[in-house]
């Protein structure tokens, strides 16, 4: 029984120590301009639509940031250029519009995979469909 206490005890030590570096690292490595190198929105039914290269979002240390997109669907191209503030967790971002107006990236991401150079982020939306950004530090 002591045996389980600790190892009880160990392994959640390990997890917050884990969360703790995994939100020091995202706070230290995502201020800066990111361009977004893919976005893919996989639809529940399986299909997928996947744009390249379509602009770039800037996180400032104060936690506000913008975004620069431009992307073409159905062959209309559509811009996006926002301000926002932006919220660190263990392992997501959450960027709310300043203004009430909607954009791609107004949302919660889990962030995947975070490196200095790169991240990758994945969300849902409302009818279960899954939006993926690949970003690329510029």
């Amino acid at each position: 029984m002591k045996n389980l206490y600790y190892k009880v005890r160990n392994g959640l030590a390990v997890i917050l120590i884990a969360a703790v570096v995994t939100s020091c690292t995202l706070e230290k490595q995502l201020p800066g301009v990111w361009q977004i190198s893919s976005y893919t929105d996989q639809q529940v039914d399986g299909s997928a639509t996947t744009a390249t290269n379509v602009g770039t979002i800037e996180f400032n240390e104060d936690g506000t940031g913008s975004n620069d997109l431009e992307f073409k669907v159905f062959g209309s191209t559509t811009t996006d250029q926002k301000e926002f503030n932006y919220t660190l967790g263990e392992d997501y971002v959450t960027i709310k519009p300043r203004q009430r107006t909607d954009s791609l990236t107004v949302k919660t991401w889990l962030v995947m995979d975070n490196t200095r150079n790169s991240q990758k982020w994945k969300s849902t939306d409302n009818e279960g469909n899954i939006q993926t950004l690949e970003l690329k530090k510029k």
